[in-house]
């Protein structure tokens, strides 16, 4: 299964506009499951300051985010955004990853991140970071080996983490 998957980098404007439809389906569907941290702020994420911030980390010469979409043949079906902090101690901290729901609980979602771990990691990072937002999801990352820290972000959540 593994093989069918491929990662591709967003680049250009049409990657760009084809990730902000795939987001809105994305955080719509996160707004409903949030269940871990403070209140889910939905309008922030759609508002014209939310996708300028992200735009301009994107194109940032020094640790730029990441955007890969998660194809299967020549469809898209998912995408995870990531920063690695070359310049500090290797971490990379993965922001949204996602799945669309018709391509889940098939091995696609395990899949994917192995290769996008391996993806990472060719790059330089040396550990991977990140905050799930329910259960499910605690699930998930503790499958493909990503423990529980003590430390909590500013939304209060806890960071699981991961060596490469």
């Amino acid at each position: 299964m593994s093989n069918d998957l491929a990662l591709s980098i967003v680049k250009n404007k049409a990657d760009v506009a084809a990730f902000w439809k795939l987001f809105d389906s994305y955080i719509n569907e996160l707004s409903v499951n949030v269940s871990l941290g403070d209140d889910f702020d939905l309008d922030y994420f759609y508002s014209d300051e939310y996708r300028d911030a992200i735009e301009k980390l994107r194109i940032r010469d020094k640790n730029p985010l990441r955007i890969l979409f998660i194809n299967k043949e020549e469809i898209i079906i998912g995408f995870l955004m990531y920063v690695t902090y070359f310049d500090e101690d290797g971490k990379c901290f993965l922001m949204e990853y996602y799945i669309q729901p018709n391509y889940r609980n098939l091995g696609y979602g395990k899949s994917a991140y192995l290769k996008a771990e391996k993806y990472i990691n060719d790059e330089g990072a040396l550990y991977v970071e990140l905050t799930p937002t329910n259960e499910l999801n605690e699930r998930f990352w503790g499958g493909v080996g990503f423990k529980k820290s003590e430390d909590m972000d500013e939304d209060n959540k806890y960071y699981y983490r991961k060596l490469l």
